[in-house]
């Protein structure tokens, strides 16, 4: 496998890990290092011991995107067959069966569990990927799939991946594993706080003698100055954008092909595809959750390739794809939160540091933060570049989690009793940590008691699942969404609009739209003009859901999206991106979906769910809805066909080519009536180059 990848030399992390012999002693092993230090690789050492036993091996992290990397990585290897599963989350993917190495997301690989999907008993080696993030909002999902793991098959080995944390000891402890901590890193990492053209190190400064308006364009100029890229973190998209284009001035940079590009992958460019078009034509790029997955790509791979020299970005890329920098620079150390604007965490700030250094490009990267002043200074160095990482906390007793996951462990047949219930609980990372799990279970009463009223489980001497509550499981969503629909279902009469909002009030779509204090008479009157569509009674609902407004005007812009309003005006009327946009397109399509299951078995009529679904998916009402399902016809171009009597597949087969080519253009024309199983005569030139007939 070296050899393959071309690797002669193991470096200081993988040979500790190889010193505590855990492949031969099939043990479970912690990895403490810092980023790019070549845990990946320890990893991939214990998946070939797993599978010369005949046991497969699962890799599992936070991100779809990082896990395809991780793919396209571990496929190269030869002898192995590798599995990317990072899609359907209600599906048990049998072909899995047939792969040794299979890498997931944890949202992904907790789904295949509850689908009890058939590779699961032949499990020998998991590892966790980025195992630190136990105390985020994801961690519990995590940390259940672990404590799953370890008590199903006892023997599985665990191997946990993470950064630099101070308690990597207590979770090997937790896992009865081995422990590596290293701060070997292939390149050095130099950390400072900038003011004033220096940077202070701990060791010493060092001094920035290079142009620019402000100091993170003094500290990208002396970067590209040495021929180096620059990472920039913000807090904010709208800053990402705004140091993206002053980036942009001083880059010298011109990418004209890479430019369109960006602009193609949508099929009508947004303002935003243009703002970011021009950013990259002169060298520099944002990076956001607000960019749609292909422009994020595309921005990832060329700062990779070197076609660009800086990206302005927010933290959620320091957990993202491989991106080393030359500098990284990190302007600020707040976000805005529910308290308002509260400081980073050191881990936060360490994991974006980073991404500064690039192997076989330089000997060491810079990792800077930029104060304000002489003080603020002195707080970044001794807070942030001289701090020390916090401590992972579990996340378990999180309520909306912990709830979803009691409900997955009995639909499993996994925590049949009380007793094993607590069995459970005891396993968890929660229960290692604080010593105790009494807090734990009361809380797991309360919410099996919810779950019960509900109709999900059955509570006596034993736990049991009831069918729907099984499905809810599988379906992979709130079981506190799936009641709020159950009950909307039962006791509403409701129209389209009603179904939207029915939808949109689930935990799935949150964070919804902010209802601003000018808007709110306007938005009272339409829910007013549409109750009996709504199916809400709109004098008390506002006494009842102090959200009221917020999921109204989030459901009114699916309703607009469904009624096929151009997406830039969507964009603009109500202040979302287009990444955010696609983000909550597929959890309304997904939810909806989830509300056609259910309401199938629960005898409920399911034609109005499936079609909303379908017009969810295409942004268009319910007569394009044949002509959207052909490859090559979004929402503009089908209204252009049906606006031209081409209405259905029908008028599609008996309309020439040539007719067909003015409206959509000669290769869309040329795929249809391919599509449709007709033969396409062209002039002359092979096809899609000439005129159609």
């Amino acid at each position: 496998m070296l050899k393959q990848l071309g690797i002669d030399k193991l470096n200081p992390v993988q040979e500790k890990a190889l010193a505590t012999h855990f492949i031969e002693n099939r043990s479970s092993l912690v990895v403490s290092s810092p980023t790019g230090s070549g845990k990946t690789l320890v990893s991939l050492f214990a998946a070939l011991g797993a599978i010369r036993r005949g046991k497969k091996a699962v890799y599992t992290c936070p991100l779809r995107a990082l896990a395809s990397e991780h793919y396209g990585a571990f496929k190269k290897i030869k002898g192995i067959k590798v599995a990317l599963s990072t899609g359907d989350l209600d599906s048990r993917d049998a072909y899995l069966q047939n792969y040794d190495l299979i890498v997931t997301s944890y949202e992904k690989l907790d789904s295949l569990m509850r689908h009890r999907s058939k590779f699961i008993p032949d499990v020998g080696l998991l590892v966790a990927d980025e195992v630190h993030l136990l105390d985020t909002n994801r961690g519990a999902t995590l940390e259940t799939i672990i404590t799953r793991f370890r008590q199903l098959l006892p023997e599985c080995q665990i191997v946990a991946l993470s950064a630099t944390i101070p308690n990597a000891k207590e979770i090997a402890g937790w896992l009865d594993a081995e422990l590596v901590v290293s701060g070997w890193r292939p390149t050095k990492l130099v950390k400072g706080a900038y003011y004033d053209g220096i940077i202070e190190t701990g060791d010493g400064t060092i001094k920035v003698d290079a142009p620019g308006k402000t100091p993170v364009l003094q500290l990208a100029a002396d970067t590209f100055r040495r021929g180096g890229q620059a990472l920039v973190f913000v807090n904010t998209r709208k800053s990402a954008v705004a140091e993206a284009r002053r980036l942009s001035a001083i880059t010298g940079m011109h990418n004209d092909r890479l430019a369109e590009k960006i602009l193609s992958v949508l099929e009508s460019p947004t303002k935003q595809c243009r703002e970011l078009a021009e950013c990259v034509r002169k060298g520099a790029a944002f990076h956001t959750a607000a960019l749609v997955a292909g422009q994020r790509k595309i921005v990832e791979d060329a700062f990779r390739e070197g076609k660009l020299k800086a990206i302005a970005a927010t933290p959620t890329l320091a957990l993202g794809v491989n991106t080393p920098a030359d500098t990284v620079i990190v302007r600020d150390l707040v976000r805005y939160t529910e308290n308002g604007l509260s400081p980073i965490s050191v881990r936060e700030f360490l994991q974006m540091a980073g991404r500064a250094g690039r192997p076989g490009y330089g000997k060491e990267g810079l990792a800077v933060c930029v104060a304000k002043d002489l003080s603020e200074k002195d707080g970044y160095l001794n807070g942030y570049v001289l701090g020390k990482p916090e401590k992972v906390y579990s996340q378990l007793g999180f309520e909306p989690v912990l709830r979803t996951q009691l409900l997955a462990s009995v639909a499993l047949g996994f925590t049949p009793s009380r007793e094993k219930l607590g069995e459970f609980l005891l396993g968890s990372f929660y229960a290692y940590q604080y010593g105790e799990v009494d807090s734990l279970l009361r809380k797991a009463d309360e919410l099996l008691t919810e779950l019960e009223g509900w109709g999900f489980i059955e509570v006596g001497s034993s736990l049991l699942p009831t069918p729907l509550g099984r499905r809810v499981s599988e379906l992979y969503i709130d079981p506190y969404s799936a009641h709020l629909m159950l009950e909307a279902m039962r006791s509403r009469e409701m129209g389209e609009l009603g179904l939207m909002y029915m939808l949109t009030a689930t935990n799935e779509l949150r964070p919804y739209l902010r209802a601003k204090q000018g808007e709110e008479s306007a938005l009272w009157s339409d829910a007013y003009l549409h109750e009996k569509e709504l199916g809400v009674d709109c004098v008390n609902v506002g006494f009842e859901d102090y959200n009221f407004l917020d999921k109204y005007k989030t459901t009114l812009l699916l309703r607009d999206w469904a009624n096929e309003m151009r997406e830039e005006e969507i964009l603009e009327r109500y202040n979302v991106a287009p990444g955010i946009l696609r983000t909550k397109l597929s959890n309304w399509e997904w939810v909806c979906y989830a509300a056609t299951e259910i309401a199938r078995l629960e005898k409920f009529p399911t034609q109005e769910l499936k079609r909303l679904s379908r017009r969810i998916k295409y942004g268009v009402r319910s007569e394009l809805l044949p002509l959207v399902e052909l490859k090559g016809i979004g929402r503009i171009r089908a209204r252009k066909l049906f606006a031209s009597s081409l209405r259905t597949i029908r008028d599609l087969e008996k309309a020439p080519a040539s007719d067909l080519a003015r409206i959509v253009g000669p290769k869309t024309a040329e795929s249809v009536k391919r599509q449709l199983g007709q033969d396409v005569r062209v002039e002359g030139k092979p096809a899609g180059q000439t005129k159609l007939k």
